[in-house]
Order: structure tokens, then sequence, then C-alpha cells
């Protein structure tokens, strides 16, 4: 039986916005296991970041908290764990890639700096060894000239580099599970080729879980065992990266898949998502993907599914019609077309 290495269950997270609170999460539960890279996909504003962020306990400085659910890492409870034990669980246990390494590295800080402290303050190396272990770091990213490196500023580097060295702190440690959120999205292809390169051979070397917080749906076809995708700080469907691709099971995951170029077709134009994500403050009743939706009907409209599981499958959708072979046989009742 494969083991769990985190189990998310039921999380929300809010933020203050004046009197009330907007529940930027909602309910939201996933797995990941030893060894798995799993996808979390959706558009912008979807809750991708903030579950990250909830994930790492990064919220104290942000009008953001975690207000109900549990994230159990090899079965501690990290909503509930002191502060001081998540200190030393950030960096050591769960590393994270963050999206723009330019806002994430300190400017005025030099690259060694940056990547010895962390070695230092989790591993007890002394300055030396800290400075050695930097270089070795950097080599394994494939940053020529590690040495010199170490003596530079982020923003004498370029971007991949930048990326790379990101890549480099967050592994120094040997965390058992890595975050990367959007990794690939300020690079140009060439690059992007690279760094998901690079992850794939770390993930290998090192034995980590990885969750790849991204919109591509190429590199998840590329990177993932399973993938998550979500709609509105809602998980909408989960499954395989085949099983997902094969035969989407949730309106939503049909019309990201079908926005997506395909090269070898000839294509007049590109398929959108009519409408958009909904105003956090302003859900709208039911399943809240119905008002963009094709295939919704009356009782997608007046009531919410919970992810229910598809028939014959380990999959899961919040869709009423999951189980249905053809979606299309439905009328729409909506002026969407998602499909």
């Amino acid at each position: 039986m494969t083991e769990r290495l985190l189990d998310v269950q039921g999380l929300v997270t809010e933020f203050k916005r004046g009197s009330s609170q907007i529940r930027a999460v909602s309910d939201v539960s996933f797995h990941i296991n030893r060894r798995e890279v799993v996808g979390l996909v959706g558009e912008s504003g979807c809750g991708k970041s903030v579950t990250s962020l909830s994930l790492m306990r990064l919220l104290k400085d942000t009008p953001g908290r975690i207000s109900g659910g549990k994230v159990l890492f090899e079965d501690r409870d990290l909503v509930t764990l002191p502060e001081k034990d998540m200190r030393n669980i950030r960096g050591n246990e769960i590393a994270m890639i963050f999206q723009e390494p330019m806002t994430s590295l300190n400017p005025v800080l030099k690259i060694g700096k940056q990547l010895e402290e962390p070695l230092m303050v989790h591993l007890g190396l002394s300055r030396s060894q800290a400075k050695e272990r930097a270089a070795d770091l950097l080599r394994q990213v494939g940053i020529p000239r590690a040495e010199e490196v170490l003596h530079d500023y982020p923003h004498q580097l370029s971007g991949g580099m930048r990326q790379r060295v990101m890549i480099a702190m967050a592994i120094a440690c040997k965390p058992k599970l890595l975050i990367a959120d959007e990794p690939t999205t300020a690079l140009d292809v060439t690059i992007q080729a690279q760094i998901l390169e690079l992850l794939r051979k770390l993930r290998a070397d090192n034995d980590m879980s990885v969750l790849l917080i991204t919109h591509d749906l190429g590199v998840v076809a590329e990177m993932c065992d399973r993938v998550i995708v979500m709609y509105a700080g809602r998980v909408v469907e989960e499954g395989s990266v085949q099983e997902l691709f094969e035969n989407p099971r949730h309106p939503y995951t049909k019309g990201l898949i079908r926005s997506v170029p395909k090269l070898r077709q000839k294509v007049h134009r590109l398929e959108s998502i009519p409408g958009n994500v909904p105003d956090l403050s302003q859900m709208p009743q039911g399943c809240k993907f119905a008002p963009r939706c094709a295939y919704a009907t009356e009782r997608c409209l007046k009531e919410e599914p919970g992810l229910l599981g598809v028939e014959g499958t380990s999959r899961k959708s919040r869709c009423w019609l999951a189980n249905e072979q053809t979606w299309e046989e439905r009328g729409a009742v909506t002026d969407g077309q998602a499909g």
C-alpha cells in the first residue's frame, strides 16, 4: 500500500475584508504519496497559491488565516503545530519554490549568504562547511562557476539563474516535500524545459514528493502522476494524468483542456471558457461553475455538489453529471459554452 506523506482534510482559509471574512480556500481535501508528483491546476485566482501558503503556514503577516481543517504531514497536524516546531519543518522537511525569484531573494544579500544561513540553522554546519555545501548545491542545479556566483547579488543573475538559485535553496536540506509554485512562469520556453528537467532529476535523486502548482496543462502532462483541479477555492476534479486528459469528468476541466492549442490540428481560433471566475464575496448559489457551464441543469443552479466518486475509478469530480456518459445529451440551461 502506498504511504501518504501529506493528507489535507477540509482545509478552509479566509481573508478579512472590512468587517467580513472572504473564503479563498473552501473545504479543500487531497493527499500526496511519498515520491509522487501531484499537479495543482486552475485559472489565476482559483486558490492554488493560497492553498500552498496555507500548507506552509505563511499567512501570518497577511489578512488571511486558516479557519478549519487539518494538514497532516507524517501524521502531524501542521495547522495546530506550535510556531517553533513549524519553523523547523519549513525548509527542512517541506520546502517551497516561489513564483517570482526576484521578490523571494533578498536583493541586498549575496547569493552565498542566502544559501548558507539555512544550512547553518537547520543542519548545524559551520560557516566554511555551509559555504562548501552552498557551492555544491549550485553545481547540482546546473550553475557554472558556482564559487563566483556565491559572491553575486540576485540582480546580477538572469531569470533562469535566479530560479536555479531558488531551487538550490529549496533542496538544501533534502526536504521530503517540495512545493513548486509556478516555477517556470517568467521564463522563456528553452529555460522552462531545463528547469522542468532539473526538477525531475532532483526528485528522482532525492526521493522527494512534489506539489507542482501551475496553470500550464502541458507541464502537468509532462511532470505529474496525478492532477487536482481547483476552481473558486474548491477542488472540482482529481485523478491520474492519463484519466483526466483522456476523459475529464468536470466541465471546467474539459474547458481547460480544450483551450490548449494543439500544434497538429488546424485551429482557426482558440476555444475559451466564457465568463469570469466569481467574486469570492458574491459566490453564486449552487455549483460555483454553473453560470459558465453549458451543461448546467436546474439542480446545478440551486444545489452545490460535493466531491463525488466517478463510478469504476478512484477519481473524484464536483459535478452532478460526473457519472453521465455524454453530457451533451443533457440540455444546456445557461448561456455558457464550456464544452
